[in-house]
């Protein structure tokens, strides 16, 4: 993708700026917390991650800016930057190397263009709509689809009991026939769904920072995106299905009937 729009070269240059950071700050012994209201970790590095990242954003935008640690800030109508500074903060809290550094462009429930950084492995993946996806200057097109090697799903869940009740009748509905995965970042998740590696996402209650860069990458690699009744998702809705076209159509028939 040679011709970048300037919004996609404001997202990964802020994605940058990040993933310098908690590049830097891996393997080494991390202050966590425990947040009350989600009871999940950050870290100081997720801070530190957010505020060079939200640095480019206000210093090259307008746009308004929801981000995982901050919250809402600046304008609330229009295009809004949506940043996960840290998306694995566990993993990256126990130097286990999956997490990623994510922002996305959205306007209203379209994801308009994403960037997602993998510091680890140095893999930077980004598209925008209607250009195609990317990762480190490659196009991202899906490896023919084969059954003969089983259908690998990632089966994924926010911090909410309910979200967790669900994700467990799902479990039990696929655990015969698929082959389910989850690994802590769902940012990298959606990346190795677009690249061809797994064949399907499946989620309840992800926050909208962990998915909004993500939804635009795997769509434009040619993922298929809804809930989990087959309706075009919209903002705000907490029940995601990602899927490459050849098995959307049969995860939607064992996601019927439960919410």
């Amino acid at each position: 993708m040679n011709n970048l729009s300037p919004e996609l070269n404001i997202a990964l240059k802020a994605a940058r700026a990040g993933a310098e950071i908690v590049k830097e700050q891996f393997g080494k012994i991390q202050k966590t917390r425990i947040k009350h209201e989600s009871e999940t970790v950050v870290t100081d590095t997720d801070l530190a991650a957010e505020k060079a990242i939200l640095k480019v954003l206000r210093e090259n935008s307008d746009y308004g800016i929801i981000s995982e640690e901050s919250g809402q800030t600046g304008l609330t109508n229009g295009p809004q930057w949506v940043v996960d500074p840290l998306d694995g903060t566990s993993n990256f809290a126990r130097a286990f190397p999956l997490f990623a550094v994510s922002v996305g462009l959205m306007h209203g429930s379209q994801s308009v263009l994403g960037a997602i950084i993998d510091p680890v492995l140095h893999n930077e993946y980004y598209a925008e709509k209607g250009a195609g996806a990317f990762c480190n200057g490659e196009k991202l097109e899906m490896p023919a689809y084969r059954n003969d090697q089983g259908i690998n799903i990632f089966l994924n869940h926010g911090s909410g009991t309910s979200d967790k009740m669900k994700c467990a009748k799902v479990n039990e509905r696929l655990c015969s026939e698929y082959r389910l995965r989850k690994l802590g970042t769902t940012a990298l998740e959606l990346c190795y769904l677009a690249n061809g590696s797994f064949d399907g996402f499946i989620c309840s209650g992800d926050e909208l920072w962990d998915y909004a860069a993500g939804i635009v990458i795997a769509s434009e690699a040619g993922c298929v995106f809804t809930d989990w009744q087959g309706k075009p998702w919209k903002k705000g809705e907490e029940h995601l299905l990602f899927a490459r076209p050849e098995v959307h159509g049969e995860l939607l028939n064992k996601l019927r009937n439960i919410r």
